[in-house]
């Protein structure tokens, strides 16, 4: 059973992931903190409009999509888990939908976190 599709599969998430982590890295010197390292949410404004992040899980979104619909084309052909395309679409599929989910819920949480610190006497 050739490996290919796996070894060239990890190689582009790395690069994809790496190109990632570099884009959105230096968006933490736009977070205010206070004395102890912990987010202050009610000065920092950074969560509330959309940023390269919010770009980068949509582009993962859709990668991830379009992913799924190769996958979908190949199964239908008629290749099978031998083929280095679809275990390609496969492992493609798993991580960016596996890395899309966790930066959506990961942003979703510093919103409501931001929301609930600014306006705390709405939560009662």
């Amino acid at each position: 059973m050739p490996v290919t599709g796996w070894v060239i599969s990890s190689i582009v998430a790395g690069v994809l992931g790496s190109i990632s982590v570099a884009i959105v890295a230096p968006m933490n010197r736009k977070v205010v903190r206070d004395k102890w390292g912990k987010i202050d949410f009610t000065k920092t404004d950074f969560y509330f409009y959309w940023t390269r992040w919010d770009t980068i899980i949509l582009v993962a979104a859709i990668y991830t999509f379009l992913n799924i619909t190769g996958l979908l084309i190949f199964l239908l052909r008629g290749d099978n888990i031998n083929s280095p395309l679809i275990q390609f679409f496969i492992h493609q599929t798993f991580v960016f939908s596996l890395i899309t989910f966790i930066w959506l819920i990961t942003k979703l949480i510093y919103v409501f976190k931001g929301i609930k610190a600014r306006w705390p006497d709405e939560f009662k």
